[in-house]
């Protein structure tokens, strides 16, 4: 039996215990909960749910190119019994390129589950993968099998997924990343992580529309001067770290554009 195989098994089978040997979700997985009849990603610490959207893994610890975490978890009842679970790969599998994020014409991730499997596209359009039960505790935890393809090259990875319930009383998640390390340094993984976390996750509002009132007038003139000139850190609209002359030349290149 191959490596990856036996990993693929004995993950499965961890899996086939949670609903009974434990109970709390596991530290590092990717915890779900419902919150207004919607899924959410997030971390589980001492008892409590709180929202994540980006999530981390390295690949090549058991097996050359594969890693079976993050998990997923969820406490008992999370979901309705005799429901399942899938997730959706939404669009193609993205390297880091010392600036930002591609996509990687030279890469595709393989996700599986025992005979379950399905590729990432080459192209920008929506894969739904599979879906497995829910345990009869109405807890979902389940390890998949992320492997990337043999000819990709060393580096960061960037994977863009949603969680759905076959229950029609639940919205399926929004949108969530795992960022995989393929024997990339730690300050590539590093810069890469703070931009999808900028770029992806949190972008930064409009310089334009600098009050945030959904339009781009005088109104917006006067918000940023007020600010630029007391030094308010909401003035850096370039995100230089400062508060300087640049920050006027960012704000009304976008407002004279009339947005970003």
């Amino acid at each position: 039996m191959n490596t990856i195989r036996f990993v693929s098994l004995a993950c499965a089978a961890v899996a086939g215990l949670a609903g009974t040997a434990w109970a709390q979700p596991h530290e590092g997985d990717v915890a779900l909960y419902i919150e207004n009849s919607t899924i959410h990603t997030g971390v589980y610490d001492g008892g409590v749910y709180s929202q994540a959207r980006f999530f981390a893994a390295t690949l090549g610890v058991v097996a050359p190119n594969f890693t079976a975490d993050p998990g997923f978890d969820c406490s008992p009842g999370t979901f309705p019994a005799g429901s399942r679970n899938g997730f959706d790969i939404l669009g193609p599998l993205e390297v880091w390129t010392a600036s930002a994020f591609e996509p990687a014409a030279a890469a595709r991730m393989n996700i599986s589950f025992a005979t379950l499997s399905v590729d990432t596209p080459e192209t920008a359009q929506v894969v739904t993968g599979f879906t497995l039960s829910v345990g009869s505790n109405g807890q979902w935890h389940r390890h998949l099998d992320y492997t990337l393809s043999n000819s990709a090259p060393d580096g960061v990875y960037l994977l863009k997924l949603e969680i759905f319930s076959t229950s029609a009383s639940l919205a399926r998640s929004e949108p969530f990343w795992i960022l995989f390390n393929q024997n990339a340094t730690e300050q590539a993984m590093s810069d890469a992580a703070a931009w999808v976390q900028l770029n992806y996750i949190a972008p930064a509002p409009c310089p334009a529309d600098f009050n945030q009132d959904g339009g781009v007038d005088g109104s917006d003139v006067e918000s940023f001067f007020l600010a630029w000139e007391s030094g308010d850190p909401v003035a850096d609209v370039n995100l230089d770290g400062g508060v300087d002359g640049s920050d006027i030349e960012t704000f009304f290149v976008a407002w004279q554009n009339g947005g970003c």
